[in-house]
């Protein structure tokens, strides 16, 4: 899988790790597996650059992995690399592990 934008046929670009779907008998592409689908819109800011935002593509449903039909798909892009370490940011966060401190004042040796 790899990570793309898509734009389908409403207008909506979705950025997602994505795989094509192939009928086995022709290897016609029939659909798109989306995995982590983001939905993106944009904004203009104050200095007059474009800002965007991503959110997940259809938050009411239960699952991160769906199919898209080929056809309502009009254009597959690869997506700039600030946007994809963002989006990697998104979908695989870190995890932060605790550290262990232990006491520096007490010691493993017993005097006697």
């Amino acid at each position: 899988m790899a990570v793309k934008v898509l734009v389908n046929a409403i207008g909506q670009h979705i950025l997602a790790d994505v795989k094509q779907v192939e009928n086995s008998e022709t290897n016609e592409v029939i659909a798109y597996w989306l995995r982590d689908a983001k939905a993106v819109s944009y904004q203009a800011t104050s200095d007059g650059q474009v800002g965007i935002q991503m959110g997940d593509f259809c938050p009411i449903a239960n699952g991160a992995e769906f199919s898209i039909r080929h056809d309502h798909i009009v254009a597959i892009l690869d997506p700039r690399e600030d946007v994809l370490e963002t989006y990697n940011k998104l979908t695989n966060p870190e995890v932060v592990t605790p550290e262990v401190v232990t006491d520096a004042t007490e010691s493993d040796s017993t005097a006697e």
